[in-house]
């Protein structure tokens, strides 16, 4: 089991609003991560739909939290 994430939440921005830049720097990190095979295409295609109904920036970290590792 894993520790909650201290780098998220209202302190760190969180909960601000996704802007468009935010969005497309997560469909640029998805889509390396499936140009290099991290990623498979369900996978791929499920995170697609998380990154355009995130509604904070929150939402965004844990679509790609474990591709940052």
């Amino acid at each position: 089991m894993s520790a909650e994430p201290i780098d998220v939440g209202p302190l760190f921005g969180g909960d601000r609003p996704v802007l468009p830049s935010d969005r497309q720097l997560v469909i640029t990190l998805l889509n390396a991560a499936r140009a290099d095979s991290r990623l498979r295409d369900a996978d791929y295609t499920y995170r697609m739909s998380q990154v355009y109904t995130a509604r904070v920036f929150d939402d965004l970290i844990e679509i790609t939290r474990d591709l940052m590792r």
